[in-house]
Formats: C-alpha cells, structure tokens, sequence
C-alpha cells in the first residue's frame, strides 16, 4: 500500500459555531487522483484551505507527507484566489495619477512568473494555454476565463507536489473547455496529486480514480471511483407557488413604446484594435437574449456599452430605451434601468457586508450601503431575500455564504430595484446543479412579470432559461474585431 500524502482523522471545523465540515476519517494516498463534489455549501472550499493550511480545524488531526509544505508545495486554482489577485491591485491603482488614467496593474505575465525568470516551461504553458496575446493585460481587465488559464498556468510553474483546482471548466467556451479537459486528463496521467473541486452532478475526468462525497460538510461516500454512486437531493427548489414581489414605482419612467437596445453599427477599439466592429442589434419588448461567443470575443465590451461602464458608447449610434447615448443622460439614470449579476461582483467588491445590506444596495447602485432602508425599500428587500430563499441568512455576512446562496443574493441584488434591463452575466458559473436549476426557473419567472426584459450570457446552452427568444453570436476577427449574429432560433 503507497504512503498517505493527507491523512485526516476526526477533523471539525464550524464558521461562529455553524458545523461546516466533519470528517471522521480520509486518506489521501500517493498515486491516487480525487475528486471532491458536492452541492454549494458542502464544505469542498473549506476542505481545500485546511490542507493548505489557510484553515486550522477546532478538533482532529490533519497530518501530511513530511515533504509537502502546504503553503508551498500544494497550489489551489479557485475564483478566491483570483478575487484576491485583483482586490490587491485595486488597492494600489493609482490611475487617477497618471498622465493616461489608466494603471494596468499585474500583468499576466507579471502574475504567472511571480518574479521568476522566463524557463522553457513557462514557455511551453504560455503556448498550451494560449495565453501569448493577453501576457501585457492586466488581470482586472481580462475575462473569467482567461483567468483561469492564467492561474492554472501560474500554479504549474510552481511545480506542485500538490494540485487543487476548483471547478476548473467553469467561465470557458467549448473550445477551450475541450482543451482544458485534456490538459487536465494530462495531468492526471502524470505524477502530480490533483483533487478536483467538482459540483454534484458533474462529469469526472477519466484520470479520477477516488471519490469523496460531500453533503451539508459532512461524508456521503468515499472511496474508489467504481463504488461512487451519487443520488442528487437538492432540497431547494424553486418554489413557484410564491408569487415575486411587485415592481418598485420608479422616479423617473423610461419609455415603454421603444426598443430597451437599438444598435446601428457599433465598433469598438482600444489602441488601434478592434474589439467590435458595425454591431447592428436591436432589442424588442418582450425579447430576451442570450448573447454567446468564445472568451476573448467582446462580450463584456458589449454589456458595458448598456450599463454606462465603458466610455466608448459616446458619439456611438446606440439608443437606449429611444434616448440616444450621450445626449446628456448621467450615468446613474443608466445603471437604474439595469440590474447586473456577474462573477466579478461576487469575488471583488461584496465582502463582509451582511446580505440585507447587500441586497439593499441594489436600490441605489452602490457597492456597499450607505444610507439607512426603511419603509417600503426595507419591505422589499425582505421581500426579494423571501424569495430567493434567503431569510434565514439576512444578517449574515455575505462571504459567509455558500457560493451558490451568495449568487442568489446578488439576483436579489439586481432585481429589488425592479430593473427593466437584467444583466446576466454568466450566472450560472460556480453553481451546482441545485442553484443553477432554482437559478434559472426564478429567472423564468421573473421574465414572465413582464416588465423586466433578460440579457444571459452564456457559453452552455444546457444552462438557458427558457424565455430566451433571441441570440446574439459574437464571432471574433484577428484583424478587424468581432461581428455578431442575430437570430430568433439558437445557433448551432
């Protein structure tokens, strides 16, 4: 029998007295490739910081292989440690300083080597990963994706003797999804440990030869892949019996008669490159979009347009909600039409704030509450965290929450303001199967109140709801930026 690299016995570890996981006993042997699934709020995530040593159990043991130094020789890739990455430049942009108002911050490349000199394996990861055009970009400004691959590159060059990735398909197009799988299948055919981080209900690369099974932080099962045989209990369904709250009365109306978004040959550059060229995309009353492309293709340039976060829109022929932009509207009358859901909001700006002030803030688009709720807003408030299943956690902190409930806040978030545009940006990234299925049908039924029209991007058709009656496909260009598709029926 090969020596144990982990080996746990009678491990408890509560967050303020709430249980979040026991194990009362696992061991982890050389030459054995786990994964670790579970719902949202299993403990995977807690499991992983405590053999990095970033946790420290209140009771049992966790012993290692003498020669693994947790904060050196086991490498974590997680959308945690992106949050981080970025919460650390945010806090040195000194952009408001410079001559061009805009501080890069760490560079992929910069995050990668991490000081080190360029060797012929950084090379090769460069390559493989494909990452050569974006090493000169900041890591605040690249996608979820391409943060990924900057990661998992960056943990490689480390030279593990441990591997944990944490939903590592998750935030990739198809082509790169297929990629990383035989990247990973690679791995698994080497001699590094992996553990896999993995939702229930997900497909197991066939280099896994063991299986733990986690539910609520405790065992459900464990052991030899062969023996796995997973039942999905879910529990949290959505209830559509209940009806959602009614729609805020709004200061300023917006007019009803013409199309929330009409684009009439939008391009877009940074520096002499295109990132979208002559968009022509108009949006009717009572279509919903599913707007879809590969990492890279422009997505979030477009959403940023609608959302008044990217200056480009100006002198731009776009119209929103028949008013043409930049004909003297704020950019606070823009995010009031427009209720947003995105990874980086999760991982950069939320942290400790409970999630009533959390779901609160959606009422005067600000990152954090500053002024007091009460009254009717307080009302509905309470009346968004009902239904999104949430009462029960109102006054905890938000970074307390599972991955999933903390999702579920943010679409709280967004629509206790009564949007008539909901930016869906991704959503269902980092949701097991339960969330994402609960996710989807509030999304449902929010487009059938009728007053808020649903923009959802996404990379997985298997994670559409199903009032999408409109595709946008971006399809990228070296030279000349992306164009876009519209169609009525999804594109295969």
């Amino acid at each position: 029998m090969s020596p144990p690299l982990v080996d746990l016995h009678d491990i408890q570890f509560s967050y303020r007295l709430e249980p979040a996981l026991r194990i009362k006993a696992w061991t982890w042997r050389s030459g054995e490739h786990w994964a670790v699934v579970g719902g949202n709020g299993a403990g995977k995530t807690t499991l992983a910081r405590l053999l990095r040593d970033d946790l420290r159990a209140q009771r049992g043991s966790l012993e290692l292989a003498p020669a693994i130094r947790p904060e050196l020789d086991i490498m974590y890739v997680s959308f945690d440690l992106q949050r981080e990455l970025i919460e650390f430049d945010n806090r040195y942009d000194d952009s408001d300083e410079r001559e061009d108002a805009h501080d890069v911050g760490t560079t992929v490349r910069q995050a990668i080597l991490q000081g080190r000199a360029e060797t012929p394996q950084y090379q090769q990861l460069i390559t493989n990963f494909g990452l050569a055009p974006i090493l000169h970009r900041g890591i605040r400004f690249i996608s979820t994706g391409e943060g990924r691959k900057t990661l998992l590159a960056r943990a490689l060059l480390a030279q593990p003797k441990i591997l944990i990735l944490d939903n590592p398909l998750e935030g990739l197009d198809r082509n790169m999804q297929r990629e990383l799988s035989a990247a990973i299948e690679n791995l698994l055919a080497g001699d590094t440990p992996l553990l896999l981080l993995l939702p229930l209900g997900s497909a197991l690369p066939a280099g896994i030869s063991h299986v733990l099974e986690l539910k609520h932080g405790q065992v459900v099962s464990s052991g030899p892949r062969a023996l796995f045989n997973s039942s999905i209990d879910n529990g949290i369904a959505d209830d559509a019996s209940q009806p959602l709250p009614p729609p805020l009365t709004r200061a300023k109306a917006i007019s009803l008669d013409a199309a929330p978004i009409d684009m009439r040959g939008v391009s877009v550059s940074y520096n002499d490159e295109a990132v979208l060229t002559d968009i022509h995309w108009r949006l009717e009353r009572g279509q919903h979009c599913c707007i879809s492309g590969p990492n890279g293709a422009g997505k979030s340039t477009l959403l940023n347009l609608i959302t008044g976060d990217n200056h480009k829109a100006y002198g731009q022929p776009l119209w929103l909600f028949g008013r043409k932009r930049g004909s003297g509207e704020t950019v606070w009358e823009l995010k009031a039409n427009c209720g947003i859901v995105n990874t980086p909001l999760q991982l950069n700006h939320l942290g400790r704030q409970r999630v009533l002030e959390v779901v609160a803030s959606g009422l005067y688009d600000t990152i954090g509450l500053y002024q007091n709720c009460s009254g009717r807003e307080k009302e509905l408030t309470l009346e968004w965290i009902h239904a999104v299943g949430l009462d029960d956690l109102a006054q905890h902190r938000f970074d307390q929450l599972s991955f999933g409930e903390q999702r579920m806040a943010l679409l709280a978030r967004a629509m206790v303001k009564s949007p008539p545009l909901l930016i869906l940006d991704e959503p269902c990234l980092g949701l097991d199967l339960a969330h994402r299925q609960k996710f989807l049908a509030l999304v449902d039924r929010i487009a059938l109140q009728g007053y808020t029209q649903i923009l959802f991007v996404s990379h997985v058709p298997e994670d559409l709801p199903a009032c999408i009656n409109q595709w946008l496909q971006l399809t990228p260009h070296a030279a000349s930026g992306s164009t876009a598709r519209i169609s009525s029926t999804a594109p295969q």
